[in-house]
Formats: C-alpha cells, sequence, structure tokens
C-alpha cells in the first residue's frame, strides 16, 4: 500500500513536471470500493498523500513558471540584441554611396565661366560707326578746291609805292584740276566672311565649388556677317551667323560645337551714345561620345537658346588717346532645358588708351547677375580683366585679355572665383 502511494506521488510529479493538467491523482475508486476493509485505515493516509501532493504540486508549478517567464524574457531580448548588431553591417554599403559627390553624366557643363560670345574685331563691331567724321574726306576736298579756286588780290609791295607805280596784276586762268580718285564710285561690300581660332586657359572650368578643375579651351571657327545696312539716317540693321568648335585641351568628353544666329537693329542716338535691340538663337552639341554607356552621344543637343538683348552703350572721350566706354545689356533667355531660362543683367566699364594707331590697352570691369525663373536659383558674376587690342592689319586683328572672375550662386554646387586668361585671332577672309 505505501507502494502504491509513492507510485500515485510521483505520477503526481512526472504530471506536473511535464506540464499536463495540474491536479493530483487520487485513489482507484473501484479499487477502494473493493477493499472497503482497508479504506478507513488509509483514508488518513491518503488525506496526507493528498496534502502533500497538493504541496509538491504548488512548488513545482511556482517553479515552471519561474523558468518560463526566465525563457520569455530572454526570448524578447533576443530579437533586440540581434537588432543592435544588424546595422554596422546593413548601413556599410549605404555608407559607400555619395551621390552628391558626383556629377550624373546626363547632366551638361557649366558654360557660365566660358566665354559664350568671342571678343570681335573691329571689323565687324560698332567701331567704325562710333567713329565716323562730322565731316567725310569728299566733303574736305570740295571744301578746298573752292578755297584754291576764289581770286586774291596780291598786297602791294613798299617798292611799288616808292616808285609810284600802280601795277595790277592780271590774274591767271584757273585750270581745270583732274579729277581726283574720290570721284570714282568705291566697291562697298554687303557682307564680310571672317575667320577665328583662340585659346582660353581658366583655373575652373565647370564653375565648381567641391573640386575646381584646371583646363583650357581651343576655339576656332567663322562668322558670316552683314554690313551695317541703314534704316534711316541713324540706324541700322546688321546680321550673322557663328560657327565655333569648342575643345577641351584634358576634359575632351565635354567637347562640343556651337552654332549661333543674330539679327540686330542699331540706333545712334548721338555721337557718343548708341542702342541696339537684337535677337539670337544659339544651339550647342556634344562632339564625341560619353565614357559611359547611357550616357549622351556625339551630335546630342545639350542647349537650344533662344535670347532677346536690349543694349545701351556709350563712348567718352577723356583726352585725345584716353576714352571711356559704358555698357548695359538686358537679356531674357529661353532655353531648352527650361532649367536654363533666365533674366541676365550686364554691366561693362572699359578704359582704353591707345599707345599708337594700331595699339590699344585698357581695363575691364563686368558684372553680370542672372535670375533662373524656372527653378531656384541667382548667380551674380564679377570679371576684373585687362586686355592689349592690337591692329596687325586692315584684315587681321589680335586680342589678349587676363585677369579674375568672382561670383557666387544660391546653389551651393556653384562657384565662379578663379582666373582666366585668353588670347584670339581675328581675320577677315573675304567680303562680297
Amino acid at each position: 500500500m505505501r507502494l502504491k502511494n509513492w507510485k500515485n506521488l510521483f505520477f503526481c510529479i512526472l504530471l506536473a513536471s511535464s506540464g499536463g493538467s495540474w491536479c493530483c491523482i487520487k485513489v482507484d475508486a473501484a479499487e477502494s470500493a473493493n477493499t472497503d476493509i482497508w479504506h478507513s485505515k488509509n483514508l488518513a493516509n491518503t488525506q496526507v498523500t493528498y496534502q502533500l501532493c497538493q504541496k509538491l504540486e504548488q512548488e513545482v508549478i511556482n517553479f515552471l513558471c519561474k523558468q518560463s517567464s526566465q525563457s520569455q524574457s530572454l526570448d524578447s531580448q533576443m530579437p533586440l540584441n540581434v537588432a543592435q548588431q544588424t546595422p554596422a553591417t546593413t548601413q556599410t554599403p549605404a555608407a559607400t554611396e555619395q551621390p552628391g559627390d558626383t556629377p550624373k553624366q546626363n547632366d551638361p557643363p557649366q558654360l557660365e565661366s566660358q566665354p559664350s560670345v568671342l571678343p570681335t574685331s573691329p571689323l565687324d563691331s560698332k567701331e567704325q560707326l562710333l567713329n565716323v567724321p562730322q565731316i567725310n574726306q569728299s566733303q574736305r576736298l570740295q571744301r578746298l578746291i573752292q578755297l584754291l579756286r576764289s581770286p586774291k588780290q596780291p598786297p602791294e609791295s613798299e617798292s611799288d609805292r616808292e616808285l609810284g607805280l600802280w601795277v595790277r596784276l592780271r590774274p591767271l586762268e584757273q585750270q581745270p584740276l583732274p579729277p581726283t580718285k574720290q570721284s570714282v564710285p568705291k566697291f562697298k561690300p554687303i557682307g564680310y566672311l571672317l575667320g577665328r581660332v583662340g585659346y582660353f586657359q581658366t583655373s575652373n572650368i565647370f564653375s565648381s565649388n567641391d573640386s575646381p578643375i584646371d583646363d583650357g579651351l581651343i576655339i576656332s571657327g567663322l562668322t558670316l556677317a552683314s554690313a551695317y545696312f541703314p534704316l534711316g539716317s541713324k540706324t541700322y540693321l546688321n546680321g550673322s551667323i557663328d560657327g565655333n568648335l569648342i575643345r577641351y585641351i584634358n576634359q575632351s568628353e565635354y567637347n562640343y560645337n556651337q552654332v549661333r544666329f543674330n539679327l540686330s537693329i542699331y540706333q545712334q542716338f548721338s555721337q557718343r551714345m548708341y542702342g541696339e535691340v537684337s535677337y539670337s538663337n544659339q544651339q550647342l552639341f556634344y562632339a564625341n561620345n560619353s565614357h559611359s554607356l547611357d550616357s549622351f552621344k556625339a551630335g546630342d543637343r545639350f542647349l537650344n537658346e533662344n535670347c532677346l538683348q536690349l543694349s545701351l552703350g556709350r563712348r567718352d572721350p577723356l583726352t585725345p588717346k584716353l576714352t571711356l566706354d559704358s555698357f548695359y545689356e538686358l537679356n531674357v533667355n529661353f532655353a531648352d532645358p527650361l532649367s536654363r531660362d533666365r533674366i541676365i543683367n550686364s554691366f561693362w566699364i572699359s578704359l582704353n588708351y591707345y599707345l599708337q594707331k594700331p595699339l590699344q590697352v585698357g581695363i575691364d570691369y563686368q558684372a553680370s547677375f542672372s535670375d533662373f525663373t524656372q527653378r531656384d536659383r541667382e548667380d551674380q558674376f564679377h570679371r576684373l580683366f585687362g586686355h592689349l587690342n592690337y591692329r596687325i592689319s586692315d584684315t587681321t586683328n589680335m586680342n589678349v585679355e587676363a585677369g579674375v572672375s568672382l561670383g557666387s550662386s544660391t546653389d551651393e554646387n556653384i562657384d565662379f572665383d578663379g582666373w582666366f586668361f585668353s588670347i584670339n585671332y581675328n581675320l577677315q577672309l573675304g567680303r562680297f
């Protein structure tokens, strides 16, 4: 009987530890019914065993609950610890990606620091209109002939007075003057074909703020320009077509070609002041394929810009060899892509000194303020430089410029600070 009670107690503990129903097994009812004699004797033992079973059951339950809570707390802490360790490995590839530091291959290069319009020679500029004398050569020659033809009485000499003689000189017959060369009508060309080659060097070729690149450009091209056709006494019409090949020294991937059309109306308000209204269109095309396969190709156009210009200029002679030129220009640009739409206000002051007749030196200051209309960007650009113009002959001219450029932009990636140098050679190939 005692052995059976220990079996029941052991079975009770086994059930409790295995997670089964938390109850204690009582003595079999059938067996107790057949053994009524032993029932009364063992009742006390059964109750003691039942109490002991409950006590052991409670202890087992408390122990298992404690173990279960500890295991749950460990399970809940395991993902947290793993999550704290994973960012160091999962964020490593993201740290290597720097999209902001390298420009996109499809973005066109910044051209603000590069010359969009090369210095022109006096052959196709407004020099001839500003320096027109008030009286031309034929009018001067006509006046000289009239003075020669007018008869003059010679003064009386003292010897004639002492002798009392009055001598009247007979004027000689005026011989007709030979026809002058001015009477032969000159050939007046209606257009010119001009060629140019130039070199431009700067310390910041792409106007970059992060990593300025020192590079140079070789520019060669042709200009077909018309003469200034008079529309009135002081109003002229002029047009031109330019084609240029722009080649980088080191950044040859971004070589491009330029085609430019221009039509302008020139108005001379006085001998010193003039104004001009013009329309121009320039188109830029890549000359080479990009190193990246999914980027631009040779012949792709990356800029198509239409520009309306209003300009005012004035020339003030300070001394016979020193002049001061001042210039203002308003540009309204409509471009493709639209991100290049902008309004530009430009001011230019130039102090020029003529050392000799073909040689001119000077110092210039230029300021430009750009407001981009299709995006949030504003630029201010300044240039201070010296120049030298030398007219080699009636058909050739050379221009040299050197100085510094300063400026800033609301775009953090743009910076205009740097120095530049340029030399240009212009040649008149023909006229028609």
